[in-house]
């Protein structure tokens, strides 16, 4: 079985990914910036309040790809003003950047070629996914939401990705999250019921559904301390 994290197709992918988001991320806004904390309850003000990593790439995130308001995409700044040369890996990723598809998926398993499947669960499709991360042992049974970039007979994650438990799938399907402690592991994702999967394509497809998301996976503790309310 290939080992992905030593592949050197994909750490050239990674490695230009890595290097548009983060110059994506410096073309956000100010302005943008306190919008997606707002959204995300991660502003306390005048700047971010989080309680980690995580919870911050969250609100880079919306700003990067989909921000809230009337603000725009950074990613659209660093493709005007930053083209890698035609035909190079990072040409290809930015590609690849611009035709992000939003979904939720459970790691299936590792994948003989490296990298995992995950079944993705709005399309209905097992996915070959590369990611050196997921790809870790104790990853199987895990479930996460956000962006993934389609190459040719693979996808790679982009931005951030937010923990899916049970209770965050509750919460999307429109019922309260139960409280109780921090979760101090990733937890193993039921997969849910065929009408439930029904509805959750459905809420997909209207324009806050990403920010219901990051809001509920927040809310689970999967991403450190959840926002004051």
């Amino acid at each position: 079985m290939s080992d992905i994290a030593t592949n050197p197709i994909y750490q050239a992918y990674a490695a230009a990914r890595s290097a548009i988001l983060t110059g994506a991320s410096k073309r956000i806004p100010a302005a943008s910036a306190a919008s997606q904390g707002r959204a995300l309850g991660l502003w306390d003000g005048k700047n971010p309040a989080v309680s980690a990593d995580a919870q911050l790439a969250l609100l880079l995130d919306l700003g990067i790809f989909a921000p809230v308001g009337e603000h725009r995409p950074a990613l659209e700044r660093e493709v005007r003003m930053n083209q890698p040369p035609p035909g190079s890996e990072a040409a290809g990723v930015l590609e690849a950047l611009q035709r992000t598809r939003i979904t939720l998926f459970r790691v299936a398993g590792p994948h003989p070629e490296g990298g995992v499947w995950v079944d993705d669960m709005l399309r209905g499709m097992a996915v070959h996914l590369w990611d050196a991360g997921l790809a870790r042992p104790g990853q199987e049974g895990t479930g996460f939401g956000g962006r993934l970039m389609p190459f040719d007979g693979f996808e790679m994650t982009c931005g951030v990705l937010a923990p899916l438990s049970d209770g965050v799938i509750d919460a999307l399907l429109g019922f309260p999250q139960p409280l109780g402690p921090l979760p101090t592991v990733m937890p193993l994702l039921t997969p849910p019921a065929a009408e439930d999967i029904a509805t959750l394509r459905e809420a997909a497809k209207q324009p806050d559904f990403l920010l219901k998301l990051y809001r509920a996976s927040l809310a689970s503790g999967l991403m450190g301390e959840p926002p004051k309310r």
